[in-house]
């Protein structure tokens, strides 16, 4: 968000409990007058499930970025699910508290799971939010949290690139779902990069995806939508593949 107590990078800028949207030095502005924190999705964890209304594929040989922004409540989910496949169960992102690993990306099979367990990334669960990007280049699949270069997830097996259908639960046994908050889910084709990670989360919550990638994303998930609305579009480039809600119990998106 560039804005620092001392060397410290506040994430999100607030009076009370509500987020600030421009900040000033006198008469000047301090933010991007693009910025906008919007709305953010909040499913409670039970039963919560978002289905694309078809699948997101990128292929294995092809260079990708995952990115989204989420919120644990203190108390989240020990296996928050936040995207996967529901016809295996075999490709999946989560993330994790009280054990290791607290990172997962599974490509595939049990032998090409990615997994971070690096003890900085166990504190997510505090109640604030937190950017994570993931990204593919040839091989390697490295991540990025809170702009933080993690490195490669040490699979040994062939990647299979993304396949995603389901958000917040595991299509495919239906066995876990997420009560993660979340925000502005990216899921592209594009060569990432650790500074592009970077420019993203210093850019906060209401960070423009478009200006960091220098393109619009192929999908784009803001939730900056009405309350109560169970088709939040995709506003990337690849056509109208909406997500439809179902079991949220309102209010599920307001603003942050």
């Amino acid at each position: 968000m560039a804005i620092k107590l001392g060397a410290i990078d506040t994430s999100t800028l607030k009076v009370g409990s509500a987020a600030v949207s421009q900040a000033y030095l006198g008469t000047t502005p301090l933010l991007s007058t693009a910025y906008d924190f919007g709305n953010a999705i909040f499913p409670d964890g039970v039963n919560d499930e978002g289905t694309t209304a078809s699948l997101i594929t990128i292929s294995s040989s092809t260079d990708w970025v995952v990115s989204f922004w989420f919120k644990g409540s203190g108390s989240s989910n020990a296996t928050s699910m936040i995207l996967s496949l529901a016809s295996s169960s075999q490709y999946y992102w989560y993330i994790r508290q009280g054990s290791t690993p607290y990172i997962r990306y599974s490509s595939g099979a049990t032998n090409t799971r990615q997994d971070w367990s690096d003890t900085a990334l166990g504190t997510w669960d505090d109640g604030d939010w937190h950017h994570l990007y993931m990204y593919n280049v040839g091989t390697d699949v490295h991540l990025v949290f809170d702009g933080v270069d993690y490195g490669d997830g040490g699979a040994s097996g062939a990647q299979n690139g993304v396949r995603v259908n389901c958000v917040f639960y595991r299509g495919s046994n239906n066995d876990f779902h997420s009560d993660l908050g979340m925000d502005d889910v990216i899921v592209t084709q594009t060569t990432g990069s650790v500074a592009q990670a970077q420019a993203l989360y210093n850019g906060g919550d209401g960070a423009d995806p478009v200006a960091v990638f220098g393109t619009t994303p192929d999908y784009w998930y803001k939730f900056n939508v009405v309350d109560g609305t169970t088709t939040i579009p995709n506003s990337g480039s690849a056509g109208s593949n909406n997500l439809t809600l179902s079991n949220f119990v309102t209010p599920y998106i307001f603003p942050h």
